[in-house]
């Protein structure tokens, strides 16, 4: 079977590769080596999301990197409304979640801390998943997740969701539902998405979230996947603004233009954001200033 694609989407692409490319500082670094973290880069790291404490590799530690990354980096996407072509180089994306402030889509904030876990001594693997919601249509590959094994033990990790997802660590087992303290979730096997993720939100019924089969991806493996995100007209993340960052019982976002606030699990808040105000909220909730 041959794939036909259009010639006016060809060159859209063109175009808008090279004005990513115009765009960005020509001394941005795109490739991606294994050398781990420093202990200063680790040091600058935690302190980033507020740790003071020692880690170690255990579950306890594992999940509380995972509930401090969701409340202090946020998901962002305005890397891809610019068009840029986004980094994956730990450097790159260092520089930009931990030395700038700034944050990421999902290939930034989970390669970011895919690199820290592995720089930890954490038994890191790292999976391509695709969504399922909405539901009716199937979806491209462009989430990274990571498994962590654990005295034996398999567990789900996961920082780059711009929605409410799961706060902990979950366990790798069929059927269990497991509670974070705001939504109840729990993992089948199918024999097309591979594991699936279902999540329980307050007052609602269960949906499923995405879905990873079990193959083992590289890091530069999430280069073609996040190119998509960045400049296809296909891709749902570079078409409005979405930011978002969770506290201790609420998950606070910027969604085409509005400013909503959840809270376990429900929207509470729903305003549309000024021209004058986004910066201020930008700044004050998210800590990002553009």
């Amino acid at each position: 079977m041959t794939l036909c694609i259009p010639y006016d989407i060809i060159l859209l692409l063109r175009l808008r590769y090279i004005e990513a490319i115009t765009m960005s500082d020509i001394e941005i670094e795109y490739n991606i080596d294994d050398t781990p973290m420093t202990d200063d880069e680790i040091m600058g790291y935690l302190k980033r999301i507020g740790i003071e404490c020692d880690i170690n590799t255990d579950l306890n530690s594992l999940a509380l990197l995972q509930k401090a990354h969701l409340t202090h980096i946020p998901y962002e996407n305005y890397y891809c409304l610019e068009h840029r072509i986004t980094s994956l180089n730990h450097k790159e994306l260092y520089r930009k979640l931990i030395i700038e402030h700034r944050g990421g889509i999902c290939f930034e904030l989970n390669g970011l801390y895919a690199w820290l876990l592995k720089s930890i001594g954490f038994n890191v693997k790292s999976h391509l998943s695709r969504y399922i919601i909405p539901e009716g249509e199937i979806h491209k590959r462009t989430h990274r997740v990571m498994t962590i094994t654990i005295c034996g033990e398999r567990y789900l990790t996961d920082v780059g969701v711009n929605s409410e997802c799961s706060r902990k660590p979950l366990l790798l087992a069929e059927g269990l539902i497991q509670n974070d303290g705001i939504s109840e979730y729990h993992l089948e096997k199918d024999d097309f998405f591979g594991w699936v993720l279902w999540q329980k939100l307050k007052n609602n019924d269960w949906r499923r979230l995405y879905g990873f089969t079990e193959e083992p991806q590289l890091d530069i493996d999430y280069i073609m996947p996040c190119i998509f995100c960045d400049i296809h007209p296909l891709s749902g993340i570079n078409k409005f603004e979405k930011v978002s960052i969770f506290t201790d019982q609420s998950n606070i976002r910027i969604w085409d233009g509005h400013y909503q606030e959840f809270s376990g699990g429900e929207i509470v808040k729903d305003e549309e954001i000024k021209a004058n105000g986004k910066a201020e909220i930008l700044k004050k909730v998210f800590s990002i200033i553009l």
